[in-house]
């Protein structure tokens, strides 16, 4: 009687285990059986661009552990900054990352994961052509390159508005090359970005350094879904959960020089 009483706690156990994996299943529902489709562009290091002929960064290896861990295979669609919020509106993907702010304009239309970082905006000057930029305050006569339709675009309009910098220049969002090329041969004297970019950009040309960080501005960066996700996010939340509890993103933060 004691074994068959084992028996059946045990058959209890596998049919408990074999009920919450399908439940489990059921919740994570995707665009295509076994795969992850992830929208985001390899223009943005750190967090993900092309080098040696092979898409990396920070968030290419951050999603890549995700699927790992909700048993998918990733699949990264390359698309364009200025479509993206749409394209995912549509349906496009299941997920999208690109070093995205979430902010409450963005939450009304699209469904987010917990913040994976909070970092903030940074403003990258050439020290040597102007080293009387030492912050904020010595910005009033500053003209500041941003990408368009982005956070920093925000910000530095408000920042003219209050008499904080003088003009702005906006580029492309895959031009932000442009920006730090114009910086170093003077054309204008500041780019923002968040500060994981930021820091890898200045560190890629001589001279130029981080001068300043925004503040009371904080850029809480997000993966974003449909908002008829919500087993898909809760999935990827608790996935990113426990890759903090784990050290696994201590271990990526670190390879990829991130916060």
């Amino acid at each position: 009687m004691r074994r068959r009483g084992f028996a059946i706690a045990a058959l209890l156990i596998c049919a408990t285990c074999s009920w919450g994996n399908a439940f489990a299943a059921e919740k994570v529902i995707t665009l295509a059986p076994g795969a992850l489709r992830i929208g985001t562009y390899f223009v943005n290091p750190p967090f993900e661009y092309a080098a040696k002929g092979k898409n990396v960064g920070f968030e290419v290896d951050l999603m890549k552990e995700i699927a790992h861990r909700l048993h998918l295979r990733p699949v990264f669609v390359n698309t364009q900054w200025e479509v993206i919020l749409q394209q995912m509106q549509a349906g496009r993907y299941d997920c999208i990352v690109g070093g995205i702010t979430i902010t409450p304009a963005r939450q009304q239309i699209l469904a987010w994961s917990d913040p994976y970082m909070t970092t903030t905006l940074s403003l990258v000057v050439d020290g040597i052509r102007t080293p009387q930029i030492r912050g904020l305050a010595d910005m009033k006569e500053a003209t500041v390159g941003v990408q368009a339709a982005t956070t920093d675009y925000d910000v530095a309009m408000a920042m003219q508005q209050r008499g904080e910098i003088k003009n702005i220049e906006v580029y492309p969002f895959d031009r932000i090359a442009d920006a730090m090329t114009d910086l170093a041969f003077g054309r204008i004297t500041e780019v923002m970005k968040v500060y994981p970019v930021a820091a890898w950009l200045a560190r890629q040309t001589p001279g130029l350094r981080i001068v300043a960080q925004i503040p009371h501005d904080p850029q809480p960066l997000g993966i974003g879904f449909d908002k008829d996700s919500p087993g898909l996010v809760a999935a990827v939340n608790t996935a990113l959960a426990k890759m903090q509890h784990d050290g696994t993103y201590a271990r990526l933060a670190k390879k990829w020089g991130v916060p």
